[in-house]
């Protein structure tokens, strides 16, 4: 079977169905039929979820490919002919191209297995949606027996033909924050008696800022952000409470317990200011990804002519992949797909350019020889 005959098809036609975190049963029916058409019987995980193993001549080593499944919560407002059937769904991360992509793979390895060794494909629901459904799939046992893993990420912002794989740090630790501020409601028109929440809470939007840049070493990247604010019923009511809900992005241990402190620090201090009270709750989110360096190594050594590797910063995203890397060595690649009109990730004019795609096959079968 000719994996390259498949592969866009596959994209467009999983781009047509997305599914948010734990409901990816169509999606889940797909994978499975295009595995069986190649004579692969996979395995349910993870509810949602698929693992299929391809045996190579000789015992070895183990390695295994993961692909992340599930769409957002968003309308698409694209033009493509393959656009989105599930209204308020999209595929706006890639996704869609990282299993057509892993479909390839094991296309190739099922037409000519490995000299030895066996190579493990992990299709993982819900890695948009935390606690991430990574935990999910190594409950099930999915890294039972896995010596090595590896993924990558199709990435809009960065040029097609380049790609990004080092040791060490690739993405952020992602945590969440909710703060509400108890205040006093009352009329518009006598502020002097009451606590205001909105004016309390638009000041601590402001001074969340300066977490980052007074308080955090200028060498040491992190983001905060105030995504949401929610407050208030009516023009001549002060509200008695609001609601901010924000994330923290971090690379070190270190910096993330600070920018925890501080944020809980803060909030009180400024709510303490103007009489009312803060409660803070903070969620630690995805850990940072850390690629191990040997794997890491091995797989850009095996790159030679196939991709242009540059230099490049962590990204502050998150990802559950560090899950997988917390628990076994393996290593997360970074790949360039920009399209002629560029829109970010989570957008819902994303797309990507589908020339990244076979590049992308490329890259993970020369990447599970070379762990081989």
């Amino acid at each position: 079977m000719d994996w390259k005959t498949h592969l866009i098809e596959d994209r467009r036609n999983l781009h047509q169905i997305p599914e948010l975190g734990h409901e990816e049963h169509e999606t889940q029916a797909y994978l499975r039929d295009a595995l069986s058409q190649g004579g692969l019987d996979a395995h349910t995980v993870a509810k949602t979820g698929l693992m299929v193993e391809i045996p190579g001549r000789a015992p070895g080593a183990r390695v295994a490919v993961r692909a992340e499944m599930d769409g957002l919560p968003l309308g698409e407002d694209t033009e493509l002919a393959f656009r989105s059937r599930h209204p308020g769904r999209m595929h706006a991360c890639g996704h869609d191209g990282h299993m057509a992509m892993a479909l390839a793979v094991a296309r190739r390895f099922q037409a000519n297995p490995p000299q030895k060794g066996s190579v493990r494909f992990l299709f993982q629901p819900a890695e948009e949606q935390h606690p991430g459904g990574a935990l999910d799939m190594i409950a099930d046992g999915c890294l039972d027996g896995v010596d090595r893993i590896i993924g990558l990420h199709l990435q809009s912002p960065m040029p097609t033909g380049q790609a990004v794989l080092h040791a060490g740090a690739m993405m952020a630790n992602s945590d969440r924050f909710r703060i509400v501020i108890h205040g006093r409601g009352g009329h518009a028109s006598e502020p002097e008696a009451t606590q205001d929440a909105v004016l309390i809470g638009s000041q601590l939007v402001a001074q969340l800022q300066t977490i980052v840049s007074r308080r955090v070493p200028a060498t040491d990247p992190a983001v905060v952000t105030c995504g949401a604010f929610h407050a208030g019923s009516a023009a001549n009511i002060i509200a008695d409470t609001a609601e901010i809900l924000g994330t923290v992005r971090t690379l070190s241990a270190q910096v993330q317990s600070q920018i925890a402190e501080e944020i809980q620090h803060m909030a009180s201090t400024v709510a303490a200011l103007y009489g009312a009270q803060a409660e803070v709750s903070y969620t630690p989110g995805y850990p940072a990804v850390i690629n191990n360096a040997e794997v890491a190594n091995l797989w850009a050594s095996s790159l030679d002519g196939a991709i242009q590797l540059v230099d490049h910063p962590p990204i502050m995203g998150g990802e559950d992949f560090s899950h997988y890397l917390n628990r076994i060595p393996g290593a997360f690649l970074l790949l360039g797909a920009r399209p002629q009109q560029y829109f970010p990730h989570h957008s819902p004019h994303f797309t990507i350019d589908e020339d990244a795609l076979p590049i992308g096959v490329e890259l993970l079968y020369r990447g599970v020889l070379a762990l081989l």
